[in-house]
């Protein structure tokens, strides 16, 4: 049987650090008919020379910084792969994650991509536990479940090429959940599948983007924003319709909590004002009128003392 080849797409951006490990993942396969396209946006530091070693091995292409997806969609509109997977630049892959995802999609003609587990490591490499600790995974038709957050871990997906183009690849104008919203288009064209398995490795470090929780849960409450006025041919179903509307409120709430923490309250104001004040959370309603009674000085200290949110446990 002739394998069907896979193009590996990756974009760097002062990656000198963990690049070189990503990179030899990804060409330590178990299967063989793979190309590998990295796509490097920009970067300052020793990405560079790092790329340049792997000589012939890899495909590289070098552009001025215009963002991830940028990046991420000049080599896949290079590649020449029946399936295009996508690795970080900081993550890693299984020896198997080809050779186990691949068959998959071609048994599921229907599917238009397939994920799997992965484990969870830090800047050093140690084991920090597997995203499905902290994450539901579901198969078939995922959409719904999708609006309630992203579950697909980028690192484990193998996209079918024709879906992607399909797709008109990342969205430009995102800079966090580029990766969401296009799991979200695809889940909604076509059934997507699931690998139970552990293929590959999130790295958990510093300058993770997915630190800024606050600008992502903009973005987020920005998608669902565009669904719920989606004028489209095809409109959201009721079920869907209601998830959407439910998971605004939720988005709203917390772009108004995140305000808060920091003392700002004419967003906070802004946020809160498009919510009946009925459905507002408790602790919301609470930590507002604090920030409107407590000198400044005392109210730093309280918010310093409320939790801060955690990655994956970390």
């Amino acid at each position: 049987m002739t394998l069907p080849l896979v193009s590996a797409v990756m974009a760097t951006y002062d990656g000198e650090r963990f690049v070189r490990a990503a990179v030899e993942s990804v060409l330590a396969q178990d299967y063989g008919a793979l190309e590998v396209i990295v796509c490097d946006d920009g970067s300052r530091d020793g990405t560079l020379d790092v790329l340049r070693a792997f000589g012939a091995r890899i495909r590289l292409i070098e552009q001025e910084n215009a963002g991830v997806s940028v990046a991420r969609n000049r080599a896949a509109r290079v590649a020449t792969g029946e399936f295009i997977a996508f690795l970080d630049q900081d993550d890693l892959w299984d020896v198997r994650l080809l050779s186990t995802q691949v068959p998959r999609l071609l048994e599921h003609p229907e599917w238009g991509f397939v994920y799997a587990d992965s484990a969870i490591v830090d800047a050093d490499g140690r084991a920090r536990g597997r995203r499905g600790q902290h994450l539901t995974y579901a198969e078939g038709d995922v959409f719904r479940a999708l609006l309630s957050g992203n579950f697909v871990p980028l690192e484990t997906l193998v996209m079918r090429a024709d879906v992607l183009r399909e797709l008109g690849g990342f969205r430009v104008d995102l800079r966090y959940l580029e990766d969401f919203d296009l799991c979200l288009r695809a889940a909604r064209a076509r059934p997507v599948g699931f690998t139970s398995r552990v293929l590959a490795s999130y790295r958990i470090h510093d300058s993770n983007l997915t630190h800024q929780m606050h600008e992502i849960v903009r973005e987020y409450a920005l998608l669902l924003d565009e669904l719920a006025t989606d004028a489209t041919d095809a409109p959201l179903s009721p079920g869907d319709a209601a998830v959407v509307e439910h998971e605004r409120r939720r988005r709203h709430g917390e772009l108004a909590w995140y305000a808060l923490r920091r003392a700002d309250v004419e967003e906070a104001d802004r946020w809160l004002a498009r919510e009946p004040a009925a459905l507002r959370p408790a602790k919301l309603r609470i930590l507002r009128a604090l920030c409107g009674v407590l000198p400044h000085g005392l109210y730093a200290r309280l918010v310093a003392l409320l939790p801060r949110p955690k990655l994956y446990g970390v």
